[in-house]
């Protein structure tokens, strides 16, 4: 591959997609690039200890004036003291300056004997605590095997043959949208299905197949579902956060309004491109209705059996979801009301930062920040003593709670989601013959979990990165200048988040998976945008965007060829620079359509989700 020439188009020039094509394949694997990273913070934590770098933390704060009357007259209260307002600017709003904010951040080094260690004995430590791990675990437990008995492939099929076929088209993109429930499964059923359909309805094939991809790929953001993916973005997301503001807190439905009304705009935008630009297009062409070589759409038909497998199905997935729904709805159920989650011996867990100090200091620690042995027993002088002598206080304030207090339905999101797929898709095993032993069960399992392998695998090396980030103090380095410059900028809230978008966007060309690029970017981009009042869960729709229009024509999208190939089987001589020019109007109008709207959702100061404003005041 290093040797590897620049592919070139059908027509035999070198356009820039393919020069972006040759750059990309250049690119290690997303792995290695996390590897990459974290050698560079390393570097990087050696290098500014040496060198004695140093940022002031500052915070923004209203500026105070003193309130005067219509006349000028500057306002004092019965004792003489000045009456201080907020300052307002011309349009309203409160003028805000930076202050400093304690004392100046330095860069901890990782090559020192206590910065090594640390990295050996927090491996583990690292990988096991990455944000969502369970959550996308448990959650594809469910999904993956409804997906393996051949629920999902079903219920797409069902819903584009009842469809009409002047709405065949919205359809389709709206499917193919939600689709991302089913993980990548999207990507491979839903495309060559659409294609078929289409021309068993009498329209042009390759219209069906790129609208398909480009509600899967170009609407993966959208959707009325939450997905394992969601529970990812939360987990960096209130990591990067908590950078910021401690005690930060997103859950999982955090952009659960948006995305849902982006599905409509995804929908509204793919409908527009493939029936007024696309399909138009392809019939000027080659018109492949007459052709006896392209295969006809006799086998999408669903057997009686699929049909009973789906009625069984749906049925149990009503019931699942009623029973969740009583369970939350009447007041004393069990997932009524409001709870915080407990261990099992009633207790709640909670985090307590501990500093280590030379146990001469220790004569000058309060009372009441003293701790605990591990034992239980209480030493003499209210301390934890380590083996090297050292010994730890409380620092940090009040525990607190790993679980944050909330509704308890939002406590038990994973195991709906799991139940919600696990029960439809056992029962239409079961219906349809797919499942018929408990080894057809647990290969069910197995199933959702292999597509899981390359997730771990890039999260062990992120998660490595994003705590050597954070143990060197270079991420509160970053955020605390880059958003001093943001602040300075006074760019207006609108134009940072196109030009986020825009930086998603290019970043997508480099560094492919929502996952991996959410995971370098979210550490920089969420602290420094909470400076100037963008809340993380505003930054989390704007990343959406970004990372899914250009799914349809980043040639490092790795379905691409499995799309290719559907396009091939009716237009042969069709090539990757075929598939990006069909798919590249799909990639620009969702782009203006969804930052738009995304645009007016803020102007509008809608919540992105339950208990997800679009400010935040750091």
């Amino acid at each position: 591959m290093d040797n590897a020439p620049v592919p070139a188009s059908p027509q035999g020039k070198k356009s820039i997609l393919d020069w972006i094509e040759w750059a990309g394949n250049k690119l290690p694997e997303p792995a290695l690039i996390f590897v990459i990273l974290a050698a560079l913070v390393i570097v990087l934590s050696a290098v500014g200890s040496a060198l004695g770098w140093s940022v002031q933390p500052r915070r923004p704060q209203v500026v105070m004036v003193q309130q005067v009357d219509s006349a000028g007259t500057p306002q004092v209260d019965a004792a003489g003291a000045p009456i201080m307002v907020k300052k307002k600017d011309e349009q309203g709003k409160y003028v805000t300056e930076l202050v400093n904010s304690g004392a100046a951040i330095t860069p901890r080094s990782l090559l020192t004997g206590d910065g090594v260690y640390w990295m050996f004995s927090s491996m583990l430590r690292n990988f096991t605590t990455t944000p969502a791990l369970g959550l996308i675990f448990v959650a594809m437990l469910g999904i993956g095997l409804a997906e393996k008995f051949g629920l999902f492939a079903v219920m797409m099929r069902a819903l584009a043959f009842i469809t009409p076929k002047r709405l065949l088209t919205p359809m389709i993109v709206l499917i193919g949208a939600n689709s991302s429930v089913a993980s990548d499964a999207g990507y491979v059923i839903l495309p060559p299905l659409a294609a078929a359909l289409f021309l068993a309805v009498g329209r042009h094939p390759i219209a069906g197949l790129a609208a398909a991809f480009a509600g899967v790929a170009g609407g993966f953001g959208g959707g009325f579902f939450p997905t394992g993916g969601d529970g990812a973005l939360t987990g960096f997301a209130q990591d990067a956060a908590r950078v910021i503001t401690p005690d930060y807190t997103l859950t999982i439905l955090h952009n659960a309004y948006f995305k849902a009304a982006s599905a409509f705009i995804v929908m509204l935008g793919g409908w527009f491109v493939t029936d007024k630009i696309v399909e138009p297009r392809m019939m000027k062409l080659r018109n492949p209705l007459t052709d006896p070589d392209i295969p006809k759409a006799s086998t999408m038909a669903l057997t009686s059996t699929e049909k009973r497998g789906l009625t069984f199905a749906m049925i149990a997935m009503a019931a699942v979801l009623g029973t969740f729904a009583a369970l939350i709805l009447i007041p004393g159920a069990p997932l009524s009301g409001h709870g915080v989650p407990r261990l099992n011996n009633d207790t709640v867990l909670a985090q307590q930062p501990i500093k280590v100090l030379p146990p001469s200091t220790m004569l000058e620690t309060p009372a009441e920040q003293r701790l605990y042995t591990p034992e239980g027993a209480k030493a003499p002088d209210g301390t934890v003593t380590f083996p090297d002598g050292a010994e730890a206080v409380a620092v940090g304030g009040k525990p607190r709670m790993s679980e944050s207090p909330g509704t308890r339905w939002s406590h038990v999101i994973v195991p709906i989601i799991f139940l919600t797929f696990l029960i439809p898709g056992i029962v239409y095993g079961i219906v349809t013959g797919t499942l018929r032993s408990q080894k057809d069960l647990v290969d069910g399992f197995y199933h959702g979990i292999r597509n899981l392998v390359p997730v771990l695998t890039i999260a062990f090396f992120m998660s490595q990165f994003v705590a050597y980030f954070g143990y060197t103090r270079l991420d509160r380095m970053l955020a605390y200048a880059g958003g001093g410059l943001l602040v300075e900028a006074n760019l207006p809230v609108p134009v940072l988040l196109v030009l986020f978008v825009l930086i998603v966007v290019l970043a997508d060309f480099a560094l492919s998976g929502m996952l991996s690029k959410f995971g370098v970017m979210a550490p920089i981009f969420i602290p420094m945008f909470m400076f100037v009042g963008i809340s993380p869960e505003l930054t989390t729709a704007a990343y959406r965007i970004g990372d899914s229009v250009v799914n349809i024509i980043t040639p490092l999208n790795s379905y691409l060829l499995i799309i290719l190939l559907v396009l091939q089987k009716y237009q042969k001589n069709a090539g990757l620079g075929s598939l990006i020019s069909l798919m590249l109007p799909y990639s620009v109008v969702l782009f203006v359509c969804w930052t738009g709207f995304l645009l007016v959702w803020y102007f509008m100061g809608w919540n992105l989700g339950p208990g997800a404003p679009l400010h935040v005041v750091p």
